[in-house]
């Protein structure tokens, strides 16, 4: 292998982790329901308690890549970053973030009517007793004429 293809590897490896960086970070808090709609096979990470071998692990002909770390902490940390999402284009990987910002303003919606709904039942319940209290307090009343 000559220096410059190692060069043209280094660089090729380079851009790889900045695109995976990238990627990370803006879908960092997307939900993975969202992104599996959108990636198949996506898979967000798992945690094993032995080391997973890298470069050999990458080398498969298969659709993710396995970035394997070690920690002390935790025996072992591998993250699976589906290959498809390397080649997804910026306006491709926004419409997943849009599309989880929408679902999530859905929900937070629905969370709210419910609330809504409950605190509209509990006065209408604070309400009636109130009602209740006062007409046992004027029976009495009443009764005590």
């Amino acid at each position: 292998m000559t220096s410059e293809e190692l060069e043209l590897y280094i660089d090729l490896d380079n851009k790889i982790k900045n695109r995976i960086v990238q990627i990370g970070h803006a879908l960092k808090g997307v939900n993975g329901d969202v992104i599996r709609k959108f990636v198949p096979k996506f898979k967000e990470f798992c945690m094993y308690e032995y080391d997973k071998p890298d470069f050999i692990e990458n080398t498969q002909q298969d659709e993710i890549l396995h970035l394997g770390l070690d920690y002390d902490v935790c025996n072992g940390w591998l993250c699976d970053f589906n290959k498809s999402l390397l080649t997804m284009t910026d306006v491709q990987i926004n419409k997943i973030v849009e599309y989880d910002r929408t679902e999530k303003e859905a929900k937070r919606k629905q969370q709210e009517a419910i609330e809504k709904a409950r605190q509209e039942r509990k006065k209408q319940l604070a309400e009636k007793a109130e009602y209740e209290q006062y007409l046992r307090l004027k029976q009495k009343y009443e009764v005590g004429k």
